[in-house]
């Protein structure tokens, strides 16, 4: 049997020194206690010329470094011989797929792009490379003209931004990204089937079908889902009037909607308090393959921590309730990650825009994966021994996902003869926890 290794280190070293390289990706570690489980490698241009950006994932955060051609090609060297068992290559050339058997041969399989998507010189069309240091190269580029932003009013139509909309223009690029940047780990075989809870006036719907139908190719079905029928009404005559193909909008809340087709990306933004652990909780019950969630309005929290728990956080009542945001996303988190989620809590817009600012990003695992189990367990573990630091009782994501049985119950919870999960202590009592409010949506993105 073929030992493709030696060609596959000629290959990754090559596309940097030939300068071919469009994007590289190293996954699947080898041990099961590698803290990196992935490493994506792209061009960038900085001031002092071409480097390849290494960002290396952990299950919590991203670290990036810039390496020169040489640099780039030795830890190309590194990753594949000695840490990671997949690779995958993409160049002007063509991609390429390689994985490591159990055995440690080293399977190959490289395929070239279609004629149609061929320059003239015979290699294959791709994006500029970022530059650090000149106007960003956005995945909806300044100056072409986009359908759905001219007509929700963030383009003119010769593809210059409103100067009024262009955070909002910002905005809606940073969101594809984060969804290109995951993109791969949805399915490949079927088409998509993707939800937006509390769409609102679905900027970032129409932009992830955009992104999905336009830029990736990729067939799918997309559904935004809000309380209010203006807002609803409005992006259903936008999609009619694009001529919009499977995308669709409903009015509903998130405990009324069923689907009849695996969801296999769940988008929440800005969902208020308690909406967000409801869309979470859901997702995770359909076993989606990645979850998109920026939350919003943490109220629960907040009326739950008596001011003695710590001190002198608690005894002001700003400090607290931004406290209260920050542990109630961390628990939100690591809720996701003791529910089989690769999960990130990252930055979505600058400080300057709005004081919501975190998004988390999960992927569900793959099964088998090295390390699932022993991470799973650690992450409920800090969950609710920061709870008893708190002297708080089980939060809405927590009790819902142990309702469901994803979680085992907690010591705040028991089930009751007849096996319903009765919850003591339940609840705030506030008529409005849960809710979905679009136009806090709208106006805080």
């Amino acid at each position: 049997m073929p030992d493709h290794s030696k060609e596959l280190v000629r290959l990754l070293c090559q596309s940097v020194i030939s300068g071919g390289l469009q994007k590289a990706v190293f996954s699947g570690p080898r041990i099961a206690t590698e803290s990196i489980r992935r490493v994506d490698v792209r061009p960038v241009e900085i001031r002092d010329g071409r480097r390849f950006q290494f960002t290396l994932q952990t299950e919590t955060q991203q670290t990036h470094r810039n390496l020169d051609a040489n640099e780039a090609a030795a830890e190309f060297t590194r990753l594949c011989q000695g840490i990671y068992r997949n690779v995958r290559l993409v160049t002007d050339y063509g991609t390429s797929e390689a994985r490591e058997s159990g055995k440690g041969v080293w399977f190959l399989k490289t395929t070239t792009p279609s004629v149609s998507s061929l320059k003239t010189d015979g290699k294959l069309s791709a994006p500029e490379v970022e530059s650090h240091n000149r106007v960003r190269n956005y995945l909806i580029p300044e100056g072409v003209p986009c359908p759905f932003l001219i007509n929700t009013g963030i383009m003119s139509r010769d593809g210059s931004v409103r100067a009024s909309h262009a955070r909002k223009f910002r905005q809606i690029n940073r969101f594809l990204e984060f969804i290109h940047d995951i993109a791969d780990a949805l399915p490949l075989d079927r088409p998509l089937t993707i939800v937006d809870f509390g769409c609102g006036k679905s900027y970032l719907t129409f932009a992830t079908h955009y992104l999905f139908s336009g830029i990736l190719k990729r067939e799918c079905h997309i559904v935004g889902l809000d309380r209010r029928t203006d807002v609803i009404d409005t992006c259903r005559q936008i999609a009619t009037s694009l001529s919009l193909q499977n995308l669709e909008f409903h009015v509903g809340d998130i405990a009324g909607f069923l689907s009849h087709d695996p969801v296999d990306l769940m988008i929440s933004l800005h969902a208020c308090d308690t909406a967000t652990d409801d869309a979470i909780a859901q997702a995770i019950q359909w076993g989606s393959s990645a979850i998109l969630a920026v939350p919003c309005c943490q109220h629960e929290l907040n009326e739950l921590l008596p001011e003695r728990a710590l001190p002198p956080i608690t005894t002001y009542g700003i400090t607290k309730d931004r406290f209260a945001a920050i542990a109630t996303d961390t628990m939100r988190a690591s809720l996701l990650t003791a529910s089989g989620y690769q999960t990130q809590v990252m930055e979505f817009i600058d400080m300057e825009h709005t004081p919501k600012n975190l998004l988390i990003r999960a992927v569900r695992r793959k099964s088998g994966s090295g390390g699932t189990k022993a991470a799973s367990d650690k992450a409920l573990q800090d969950v609710r021994q920061l709870r008893r630091q708190l002297q708080i009782e089980p939060l809405s994501l927590e009790r819902r996902l142990s309702e469901l049985g994803v979680l085992p119950l907690s010591e705040n919870m028991s089930r009751s003869e007849s096996g319903a999960v009765v919850d003591f202590g339940k609840g705030t009592g506030r008529p409005d926890a849960g809710s979905l409010h679009g136009q806090d949506r709208d106006a805080a993105s």
